[in-house]
C-alpha cells in the first residue's frame, strides 16, 4: 500500500471511530459542533498530511522542511478552529475541547508514526 493513501485511511479511520463514540454517547443524536470538529480537524490533517508527504526530494532537509511547515500550518489551523468554536458554541464549549483534544492527540500520534515509517523508507 501506498504510504500516503495509508496516512490518509488510518486518520479516516480514526475520524470514524471518534463519529461512533460521539454517537453511541449521544444516543446517535450527534451535535453540530462534533461533526463541524470531526470535517475541520479532518480537513486540517488531511492538508498537512498531504503537504508533509508530498515532494519528490528525498534529503533530510526536505523532509525536515516539509515537516515544519506543514505542523506549523497545523497548529495554526487549529488553535484558529478552536477559537471560532469558542464563539460559536460557548455554551458546550468545554465539553468539545475535551473530545476535540483527545481526537487531535490520536491524530497527531498517527500522523507522526507514518511521517516516521516515510522517513525511515528513505
Amino acid at each position: 500500500m501506498n504510504k500516503r493513501i495509508g496516512a490518509f485511511l488510518s486518520l479516516t479511520l480514526i475520524a470514524l471511530t471518534y463519529l461512533m463514540m460521539i454517537g453511541m454517547k449521544s444516543h446517535w443524536v450527534i451535535p453540530a459542533n462534533h461533526l463541524t470538529g470531526i470535517i475541520g480537524l479532518l480537513g486540517i490533517f488531511f492538508g498537512s498530511t498531504a503537504i508533509m508527504m508530498s515532494g519528490t526530494k528525498k534529503t533530510t532537509e526536505s523532509h525536515v522542511q516539509r515537516f515544519i511547515l506543514g505542523s506549523g500550518l497545523q497548529m495554526i489551523l487549529v488553535l484558529f478552529f478552536v477559537l471560532i468554536v469558542k464563539y460559536v458554541w460557548k455554551e458546550s464549549f468545554k465539553e468539545f475541547v475535551w473530545y476535540f483534544m483527545s481526537f487531535f492527540l490520536a491524530m497527531l500520534v498517527v500522523q507522526a508514526l507514518w511521517m516516521l515509517v516515510k522517513v525511515r523508507k528513505v
